[in-house]
C-alpha cells in the first residue's frame, strides 16, 4: 500500500511540472533563478544612477517607457528601469548569465544563456520567460537536433519558431597559407529551431564564401567573421552583421542565397563620412533605413548610423549619423535605436552607460551603472508593458 501511494505520488508531481513547464521537453531546471520585483535584491539594488536636467522635457514616449538592461556573467540578471532609474522588474539566476534578451510581442523574455565556462557572448540553452518568472520554454544545447553552441542574438520569427546564431566549425587544408592540411576554421551560421528543439533550417557562412580567399586565414580561423546580430529586413529574410570584416549581408531566408553584402567592399557605394568600421545590432527602422551601431574601432570613435539603400544604383545614402564622445568609445557590444524621428537610445556597453540623445548627439539622459555590462539596451514602450506589470503587482500584492 506504501509502495502504491508513493507511486501515485511520483506520477503526480510528474504530471505537474509537466503541466507547469510544458514546453521543456529536455528537461530544463523547474526553478531557474529568482523573479524580484522593484529591485527588493542585494545583487542589483543601488546600482544604476540616471543623470538628467529635466525629466518633463524628455519625448513623451520615453517618459513613459522602460529600458531594459542585463547581466551576461554569472551571476545574470535581466532588469526593467523606469526613466527615474528606478527598477520595476528584475530576475536573477546564480547558475547562468543572460547573453541576448529579447522582449517579445508577447510581453515574455526570449534569452540566451550561458553558464560559467561559456564565453562572454555564447551560451548552450535557450530560455523564454514570462512576466511572472515562468519558464516557458527551455532547450539545451546537445539534446535532440540542437546541437550546436548559440551566441549574440535570438529572436522569433512569425511562426513562432527560434532564430539564433550558431558556431560552426569546418576542416580545411591551409597548407597554401602556411597552415596544416587539416586546419579547423570557426564561422557561424544562422540556425531556426521550432518549440520541441527540431533544427527547421540552417544556413552556414561556409555556404557563401571559401575562408581560403581570406588571405589572414591563419590569423582568423579562431573567430573568422564574428557575427554579432539579426534581424528581418521588411520582406522576411535575414540581415546579418559580421564584425570581422566590417559587413552586413541579406541572407534569403528560404534558398540561403546572399543577395547582397553592405560595407567594407561590399555592393553599395558608401560616402567617406559614413564609411564604417564594425556594425551591432544591425535592424531595419519604421522608415525602412538600415541601422546599427558602428563600434569603430579604426578612429576609436563609435556612432550611431542609419542609410537609405538605392538597390538600382547599389548606392548608400546616411540619414542618421551620430558620433559619441571619445569616453564612450565602445569596441565590442553596444547598440542603438530610435525612440522616435528626433531620439536615440545608444549602449556603450563598455563604459556600462545608456544615453537618449539627439540626432545632433545632445545627450537628454544617462544611466550608468557599476555592474551590469549589457550587450544592448531594449526600450520598451508604455504601452507594451505597464498593463502587465499593474496586473502583476496587483496579483502579488493580492496575496
Amino acid at each position: 500500500m506504501i509502495v502504491f501511494m508513493f507511486m501515485i505520488f511520483k506520477i503526480t508531481t510528474l504530471l505537474l511540472l509537466l503541466a507547469t513547464h510544458r514546453e521543456n521537453i529536455f528537461g530544463g531546471p523547474t526553478a531557474f533563478g529568482n523573479k524580484i520585483l522593484n529591485g527588493d535584491t542585494i545583487g542589483i539594488k543601488n546600482v544604476f544612477s540616471v543623470t538628467c536636467a529635466d525629466v518633463s522635457m524628455l519625448p513623451p514616449v520615453f517618459q513613459k517607457g522602460y529600458v531594459m538592461v542585463y547581466q551576461r556573467e554569472v551571476p545574470g540578471s535581466i532588469v526593467l528601469l523606469d526613466v527615474k532609474g528606478n527598477i520595476v522588474w528584475a530576475y536573477e539566476s546564480a547558475d547562468v548569465g543572460f547573453k541576448v534578451v529579447r522582449f517579445t510581442k508577447d510581453h515574455n523574455f526570449l534569452c540566451i544563456t550561458g553558464t560559467k565556462e561559456n564565453e562572454s557572448g555564447y551560451g548552450n540553452a535557450i530560455l523564454e520567460l514570462s512576466l511572472r518568472g515562468d519558464t516557458l520554454l527551455y532547450l539545451k544545447k546537445g539534446q535532440g537536433e540542437f546541437q550546436e553552441m548559440i551566441h549574440h542574438e535570438i529572436m522569433p520569427n512569425s511562426m513562432n519558431q527560434v532564430v539564433t546564431l550558431c558556431r560552426e566549425q569546418r576542416v580545411f587544408n591551409l597548407v597554401s597559407k602556411g597552415g596544416s592540411a587539416k586546419d579547423t576554421v570557426n564561422g557561424d551560421g544562422i540556425l531556426v529551431l521550432d518549440r520541441r528543439g527540431r533544427r527547421i533550417w540552417k544556413w552556414t557562412v561556409f555556404d557563401a564564401l571559401d575562408p581560403l580567399l581570406d588571405d589572414n586565414i591563419l590569423k582568423n580561423k579562431k573567430d573568422w567573421m564574428h557575427a554579432n546580430s539579426i534581424a528581418f529586413d521588411k520582406d522576411g529574410n535575414y540581415l546579418i552583421s559580421f564584425y570581422n570584416n566590417g559587413q552586413i549581408w541579406k541572407i534569403n531566408a528560404t534558398s540561403g542565397d546572399v543577395l547582397w553584402k553592405f560595407g567594407k567592399n561590399g555592393d553599395f557605394e558608401i560616402p567617406a563620412n559614413a564609411v564604417f568600421d564594425q556594425a551591432h545590432a544591425v535592424h531595419v527602422t519604421d522608415k525602412g533605413w538600415l541601422m546599427f551601431f558602428d563600434n569603430g574601432a579604426k578612429n576609436r570613435i563609435s556612432r550611431s548610423l542609419a542609410f537609405t539603400l538605392d538597390k538600382t544604383s547599389k548606392t548608400a545614402q546616411p540619414v542618421i549619423n551620430v558620433r559619441l564622445p571619445p569616453p564612450l568609445y565602445t569596441d565590442r557590444m553596444g547598440s542603438s535605436y530610435l525612440i522616435n524621428d528626433t531620439s536615440l537610445l545608444v549602449c556603450a556597453s563598455r563604459s556600462k552607460t545608456v544615453a537618449l540623445s539627439n540626432l545632433n548627439g545632445k545627450f537628454l539622459w544617462l544611466l550608468t551603472t557599476n555592474r551590469i555590462t549589457s550587450y544592448r539596451a531594449e526600450f520598451i514602450a508604455g504601452e507594451m508593458l505597464r498593463p502587465y506589470l499593474n496586473n502583476l503587482f496587483n496579483k502579488t500584492t493580492k496575496k
